[in-house]
């Protein structure tokens, strides 16, 4: 049975610490996973009509190869980029992420019709220049951040859970989410810096994204092992 344990607020901090600390120790590699996995997104969005769906079902298995590499480099063995394609080939484990994927589009899926139904559109026409403008009041912002925190604590840790424990997706979804809620105060703590360090990130032409990805890869799986192991 999985047991979850309880952590301190203040271990987030030392989540993203470690995250860094991984990254300063081999650079070169972390950078070019990080290219790996941005590049990887970014030509998959922009894939016409299968763009979404494709990137949906491939950002757990990204995440779950970089997973592996991590866990490679926290056993002191060198790391390369190779070890982080190791996923594909472990056919059951690269199908439960990509299920875990087709789960994440689902609950998008649902968030997004939720969302409708409550709150209204987020894009709206605006009626004087008649382009297309965002519509946030109180309450869109108070859903906003709820679904936020909701499907950050469902899928947060279900690529490692897959992984490290062989469960299955719908399994590693729920664990997920339990192993999250138990912790809700680290986890908020954890999800306010990703979202700080995220804008900063993003200001030279997003490539501080470079060095953000497998930071916060390397700090999910410390904030995993610290929860789960």
């Amino acid at each position: 049975m999985l047991t979850v344990k309880t952590v301190e607020p203040a271990q987030a901090i030392q989540w993203i610490k470690q995250g860094w600390f991984m990254f300063r120790a081999n650079p070169v590699i972390w950078a070019l996973l990080g290219v790996l996995f941005g590049s990887t997104v970014l030509l998959l969005s922009m894939l016409p009509f299968i763009g979404g769906l494709l990137l949906n079902v491939a950002i757990p298995v990204l995440i779950g190869g970089m997973l592996l590499a991590v866990k490679q480099a926290h056993t002191s063995k060198a790391v390369e980029v190779a070890d982080a394609l190791k996923v594909l080939k472990d056919v059951p484990i690269r199908n439960q992420l990509m299920l875990v994927g087709a789960i994440m589009l689902g609950a998008s899926f649902a968030a997004t019709l939720l969302g409708k139904l409550l709150v209204g559109d987020l894009i709206m026409m605006d009626d004087i220049t008649g382009l297309p403008s965002l519509n946030l009041n109180v309450s869109m912002l108070v859903f906003l951040l709820m679904i936020s925190l909701g499907t950050g604590m469902l899928f947060t840790y279900a690529p490692a859970l897959v992984v490290f424990k062989g469960m299955t997706a719908m399994d590693a979804v729920k664990a997920s989410f339990h192993g999250a809620w138990t912790n809700a105060l680290p986890f908020v703590v954890f999800a306010l810096i990703y979202a700080g360090l995220t804008l900063l990130a993003a200001i030279p032409l997003m490539l501080g994204f470079v060095v953000l990805i497998p930071v916060m890869v390397g700090a999910v799986y410390m904030s995993y092992k610290d929860i789960f192991e």
